[in-house]
């Protein structure tokens, strides 16, 4: 629930010097063909979500207070930059800042952060587990702006989808072939993970993680001893147009080798097919699923921690398309865990070419 609606009146500078007048305010259900606009603008016709390309649904959102919108307002009434915030994720509890556009008449007078601040500090927050921003790997200065706002980053979510290279803000960009984001992460209400069925090969990562965010953990390593599941509790989301899958595994069973492989069967032979697996780290069965998904070729990219009543661990697989660490560009507080993480994917590589 909003926290009211207070306009903030800025007059900003770059640095030429030029100023311009600005306000800052959450969206109304009326600025939806705007909002839409400027989606279109920074991300052309490719965005996976498709109910932001929908007038009625993204007014009917911002009414429902699903989704929350801080914008830039012109003196003339036009919308020139947004972000956005969604409670309607799969990682329920918890709320994901989205969707930060700028246009490039404001490029340079360093309204990012204020656009963030502002909607942290207008969207009652005390609800949530957690607070999550997914920053492009291209865009240093939202990773620049979430650090300092708080933010730690936890984890990589790997080529995920298409790049609409006719969107006018990326035209003539050398572009990766999907887009890879940033998971920063910011905790709110959730201050104790429980029990972490870790995978013993990333324990001091994950502690390190969970060190940052000042919250407590407590590791159970004795993998022989944790039943499994008869059947394995698990979303799968296919995002066809971006030969994308997502993989949601809440509950390894006895059947999860044989699901993953008809899995893989399916859609893992396509051209540019990519695939991220979340693996409920309190679950037992969590090593056991680490274990077959590594033997199919995924690696371990960090995690998507204080998500509601679980914790996520991140795992890629690119069958055919190469894993873009050469084109991610971090800031350097991320670079150890970035660092981290392609050390991770060469071992793999090595391991599976032995």
């Amino acid at each position: 629930m909003s926290r009211g609606n207070p306009d903030m009146m800025l007059n900003v500078y770059n640095t030429r010097g030029e100023s311009l007048d600005i306000r800052i305010r959450l969206a109304r259900p009326d600025d939806a063909p705007q909002l839409i606009a400027l989606l279109i603008k920074q991300h052309g016709n490719n965005y996976p979500n498709r109910q932001f390309y929908d007038e009625t649904a993204v007014r009917r959102n911002i009414e429902a207070e699903i989704l929350h919108f801080s914008v830039i307002e012109l003196m003339d009434g036009t919308l020139a930059g947004m972000i956005g915030a969604d409670e309607g994720n799969v990682f329920s509890g918890s709320i994901v800042f989205f969707l930060l556009t700028i246009d490039p008449l404001l490029r340079g007078f360093g309204v990012g952060n204020h656009l963030h601040r502002f909607l942290l500090e207008h969207v009652a927050l005390e609800t949530y587990t957690s607070i999550y921003g997914y920053c492009l790997t291209l865009d240093t200065i939202s990773q620049k702006i979430c650090n300092n706002l708080g933010y730690r980053m936890t984890g990589l979510l790997l080529n995920r989808y298409i790049y609409d290279t006719t969107a006018e803000n990326l035209v003539n960009l050398s572009l990766p072939f999907k887009r890879t984001h940033l998971v920063v992460c910011f905790p709110r209400i959730k201050q104790d993970t429980g029990i972490l069925y870790t995978p013993f090969a990333h324990v001091a990562y994950i502690g390190e993680v969970y060190e940052s965010l000042g919250v407590a953990y407590r590791f159970d390593n004795h993998e022989e001893t944790k039943p499994k599941a008869m059947r394995s509790l698990l979303t799968i989301t296919p995002y066809e147009d971006h030969r994308y899958c997502e993989v949601m595994i809440r509950e390894t069973g006895h059947d999860f080798a044989s699901i993953l492989g008809d899995l893989l069967k399916q859609y893992g032979a396509r051209e540019q097919q990519t695939f991220n697996a979340f693996i409920n780290l309190n679950d037992p069965g969590c090593p056991d699923a680490c274990r077959v998904l590594a033997e199919q070729g995924f690696f371990f990219t960090g995690l998507q921690p204080l998500s509601g009543d679980y914790e996520y661990m991140i795992m890629h697989y690119a069958p055919r398309l190469p894993v873009p660490f050469d084109k991610i560009a971090v800031i350097p507080e991320f670079n150890k865990r970035f660092s981290y993480i392609q050390h991770t994917y060469q071992e793999a590589q090595h391991d599976r070419k032995n």
